[in-house]
């Protein structure tokens, strides 16, 4: 599972909760570039940021796979 990977799970949560990318990274308290730059497999998220998405979904219920990159 990599880059591209965890690209589709941020799309995936954003749809799934109906969220913008402003509401995901006011959310997440991350910048937009970030977020953006995820979605886009520009960058992997650093260790820091990939922990804080995790805990947004666990905290929206939300099972995701397990993210490795």
């Amino acid at each position: 599972m990599g880059i591209k990977h965890f690209s589709e799970q941020v799309k995936t949560v954003r749809a799934v909760l109906n969220l913008s990318q402003e509401e995901l990274v006011h959310a997440l308290g991350a910048g937009f570039a970030m977020v953006n730059r995820w979605e886009n497999s520009k960058t992997k998220p650093l260790k820091m940021a990939l922990t804080l998405f995790k805990k947004f979904c666990r905290e929206e219920n939300l099972n995701i796979p397990r993210v490795a990159l």
